[in-house]
Formats: structure tokens, C-alpha cells, sequence
């Protein structure tokens, strides 16, 4: 038998011995989420900003305002903010009736004490979307003024991702210390995380806001998409994402309903345009050309994603409804191999084979399927979601290609675009011309907004340096007795959940 089969069988063997969850239970009062992954660093909201993270963070803590499912953003710990004429302060007025867990009121000096900590650790994940952030101070009891460096027109989308802490214990406590007994104000407390299993939260009776009606939430980490279906049609999970292909698969089953919504998320391809064959312009552009994004839409997704060009999915802010569909040109793609002095050399393809890239495997090898036919020749080399992660976002290492994902949780285009043309992780040339229209964006607002994106994704297709593909539908299944709503952002809340039609 071979070892994934084994792994496979074993997960799933593992999530049918578990105890039942939540509409096989006879308290019908916990909820068990199959989780893709966890955090790889300590999951302590200061310092980590993955998506398995958010979902912890969402159950147990409060932000400054927050999405709601169709991406609108609504106050939360704040009550109103607005900001100075060019965009550089904004004043945020904090409500006075919200209460940590342990007892003690959220003030605004919690509030400035969480950002001035993000800033003062420029490693953390938070710090990496906040580089426009200079200050936070408190000018009243209930009211916060932010500093920032530059002109930022959409400020508030950035605070709907960061959690707030008690400075008081996160000072006793430190980083490490405060992942292990974090203290929150959200509507669930935290019980205890076990690494690699299980991350299990508590409902909070004196939350200040609407109580949760879910007894308490275990995130059980399933890396598997098959396990995970399975997990959902024993009654073990009641949440899980599920890959593409499996949605038609359990339609219309008794024991499984599917819940889909488009993500907020592009799926790309990286190119290290900075060394080796990818550094001819001419084979990037033959590279962008050659790959049938609608092909791999319609058979590897089964139809479950929108090919997209834009690098930001329609409901993230800076998306530009009219910007012109990816090209698909083999021809002029074999022209252009020809035309770069292209020798055939193998350009490495690394991708994860598990985690936030459904079917990454097979979308890989479609790829260089297509690539093959306009004659480039590429090595696939697939890897764990870790290691992946490590090699992009850690040493920033990627020798050719490399399948990668960009949702931001704050559902505005910033943070990605200044991952993929601002200096950071996903940025091999580091022009000096995409870093300027990355500023640009942030200086204007409306539709002058929405024009400098495709100022700025229009030099990005004259030269090749991120190939977008598409967007997918995320899509769940869930216990039909369970009463849900996905997100747009792709996290999994859980406040608002309970067995039973509303």
C-alpha cells in the first residue's frame, strides 16, 4: 500500500473513533471544525497572521471592527473612526462596556498597547501588512489616534485583522507565554491546544456582546481533503473545507451539505525574475501565454473557480471589474520561447502537495503540461505546506516557479499587492516603478483607487513578474443540522453558528 494511502486511511480512521460531534452528540452543543493546518509559529495573534490563526483568534478575541460574511465592515470594539484630510491619522472612538476574560475593561490603552507591540516586532506576521503604521496614542479614555507613515486611504480594513490584547497580561506573559493562556475579549475563551491535534475554546457566559450559542469549538487539524469529507459524513466533523472535486461527489447526500461562496483569494504563479532563464522577459510573457487557465478551471476544478488576471479577487477591494481577461496564446507563446535564446534548460516548480492549494498537484502538472507544448522544460518538486511556506515567506528561496495563494483577511488589495510588487516576500525584481504605484494606491480612494491597481497590474502583464490564474470557490461541507453562513474572507467564524433552522 502506498504511504499516502496509509496517511489517508489513517486520518480517517482517526476522525471516525473520535467522539461525535455536534449533531451526533446528544448535546447538539459542540462544534468541531476540521482544520486544514495551524499556525507555524506560536499561535499568539501579535506575532502570527495565518489563516488557521485567524480562525482561533476570531472565536476569542475582538477587533476594532470586523467583515461581516458579504464583506462589509462593521464596528466592533470601536464604535466610529475617521480619519484627517490626506489619510496620515485616524481617530478611533473604543466602546466602554467590553470586558476581557479575566475580568479587566478593554481600554484604549489595550488598543495602542496591541499596535505599538506589532510594531515593535517587525517580524511578526501583523507588521508585514502594517508598514504604514507609525503610532498609536491614547488622547482620551475612549478614544485612539493612529500615526501613520504615509497617506493610507484604507486604514480600517487593516484593523479588522488585528486582535487586541490586555497589555497587562501580555506583558506578563510574553509571546510564548500568552499563546499558551491567551486572554481575549471575544465570545468564546480558550480551554487548551494540543500542536498538531487540536486548538479548543470554551463558550464565554459574560461576553458583552451577543453570547455564542455553541457550547464549545475544537479546531482539529486534518491536512487531508478526503478525511475531512469523511469526517463530515461520520458526523466526527461538522465543518471542513473541501477540495473542488468533491463538492459533486456529496451532492444532494443526507449526511453532508456543500456551502460554497468565491474566495478572496488569487491563486498565482511566482516567478524569481531575478536569476536564471526566468530573467528574459520574453520567456515570463511566453510562460503567462501558455498555461490554459480555463482548461484547468473546467476540468482540474471542476468548474469551481473564475480564471483571474487581476492578482485581487472580485470582492477584495482594488479589484477593477473592466480590467482585460488573461490572454491564452500558444502560438505566440512558442514564438516567444524562440525568441528569449531558451535552451531547454529545467526551471525548478516547487508547490505544496497539501494545504491552502486544493488539487496543487494536479494544477502543477497541467502546467507543465502546457509549458511543455511551447517548449519549456520544468522540474516539479513538490513539498509539505510548511516547508513551502518556509522556503517563500521565511528565506524567500524559490529557484524558478512556485504555486502560491494570497487571501487577504483584510479583504482590501494592499496587502497583497505589497507582498507581490512592494519589496516583500513574493517580490524577485524589486522595481522601483511597481513599489511607486504600490504608494500610489494607497494615497487615493474610490475609483482613482481602483485605477491605480490596474496601472499597477497592467506593468505587472507587460513584464510577467506574478502570473495570475485564477480564483476559486471555497467550498464546505457541512452537518446538515448545523446552521452556518461562510465568509468571503474565508475564515470560519463561529459565533453565530447553532444546530437547528433559525
Amino acid at each position: 500500500m502506498m504511504p499516502t494511502m496509509v496517511a489517508v486511511l489513517a486520518a480517517a480512521l482517526l476522525l471516525t473513533g473520535c467522539a461525535p460531534a455536534g449533531s451526533s452528540n446528544s448535546s447538539t452543543r459542540e462544534l468541531v471544525v476540521g482544520a486544514v493546518t495551524e499556525p507555524e509559529k506560536v499561535p499568539d495573534p501579535i506575532m502570527d497572521g495565518s489563516l488557521a490563526g485567524y480562525n482561533y483568534y476570531f472565536a476569542a478575541f475582538d477587533q476594532l471592527a470586523r467583515f461581516d460574511a458579504a464583506g462589509k465592515i462593521d464596528p466592533l470594539l470601536a464604535t466610529r473612526w475617521e480619519p484627517n484630510g490626506d489619510f496620515t491619522r485616524w481617530t478611533f472612538t473604543i466602546r466602554e462596556d467590553a470586558k476581557f476574560h479575566n475580568g479587566e475593561p478593554v481600554r484604549a490603552s489595550d488598543v495602542a498597547f496591541t499596535y505599538n507591540t506589532i510594531k515593535a516586532n517587525p517580524t511578526g506576521d501583523p507588521a508585514s501588512y502594517m508598514e504604514m503604521f507609525e503610532s498609536a496614542a491614547v488622547t482620551a479614555p475612549n478614544t485612539v489616534v493612529f500615526t501613520l507613515n504615509a497617506a493610507y486611504s484604507a486604514w480600517p480594513t487593516i484593523v479588522t485583522g488585528v486582535s487586541i490584547v490586555p497589555e497587562s497580561v501580555y506583558t506578563k506573559l510574553g509571546s510564548a507565554g500568552f499563546a499558551a493562556a491567551p486572554v481575549g475579549s471575544g465570545p468564546f475563551v480558550f480551554d487548551h491546544y494540543t500542536r498538531g491535534v487540536e486548538y479548543v475554546l470554551k463558550r464565554n457566559p459574560n461576553y458583552w456582546g451577543t453570547p455564542a450559542e455553541i457550547e464549545k469549538v475544537t479546531f482539529k487539524t486534518v491536512a487531508d481533503a478526503d478525511a475531512r469529507l469523511n469526517g463530515v459524513q461520520s458526523g466526527s466533523l461538522d465543518i471542513a473545507l473541501i477540495a473542488p472535486n468533491q463538492v459533486s461527489a456529496v451532492s444532494g447526500s443526507a449526511n453532508v451539505a456543500v456551502q460554497s461562496m468565491p474566495s478572496n483569494g488569487v491563486t498565482f504563479l511566482g516567478v524569481n525574475s531575478s536569476t536564471g532563464p526566468l530573467a528574459n522577459q520574453k520567456l515570463r510573457e511566453a510562460i503567462g501565454l501558455a498555461i490554459d487557465r480555463e482548461a484547468i478551471v473546467r476540468t482540474v476544478l471542476a468548474g469551481k473557480a473564475k480564471v483571474d488576471n487581476q492578482l485581487v479577487a472580485a470582492n477584495v477591494g482594488g479589484f477593477d471589474p473592466n480590467y482585460p481577461a488573461a490572454r491564452h496564446d500558444p502560438a505566440r507563446a512558442r514564438q516567444l520561447v524562440a525568441e528569449s535564446g531558451y535552451t531547454g534548460q529545467p526551471i525548478p516548480f516547487q508547490y505544496a502537495t497539501n494545504g491552502r492549494i486544493p488539487l496543487s498537484s494536479e494544477i502543477a502538472q497541467a502546467i507543465q503540461g502546457d509549458l511543455a507544448k511551447a517548449g519549456v522544460t520544468i522540474t516539479l518538486q513538490g513539498t509539505d505546506q510548511a516547508s513551502l511556506s518556509q522556503i517563500i515567506y521565511g528565506k524567500k528561496a524559490v529557484a524558478g516557479l512556485y504555486l502560491n495563494t494570497y487571501a487577504p483577511s483584510t479583504m482590501d488589495g494592499d496587502a497583497p499587492v505589497s507582498s507581490m510588487f512592494g519589496g516583500q516576500q513574493n517580490d524577485y525584481a524589486m522595481l522601483p516603478a511597481t513599489k511607486a504605484l504600490v504608494a500610489k494606491t494607497r494615497t487615493v480612494s474610490g475609483q482613482a483607487r481602483i485605477d491605480a491597481y490596474s496601472e499597477l497590474f497592467r506593468l505587472n502583464d507587460a513584464q510577467a513578474l506574478i502570473i495570475g490564474l485564477y480564483t476559486p470557490d471555497t467550498s464546505y461541507a457541512v452537518d446538515p443540522a448545523l446552521t452556518w453562513t461562510p465568509r468571503a474572507d474565508g475564515m470560519i467564524t463561529v459565533q453565530s453558528a447553532h444546530f437547528g433552522k433559525d
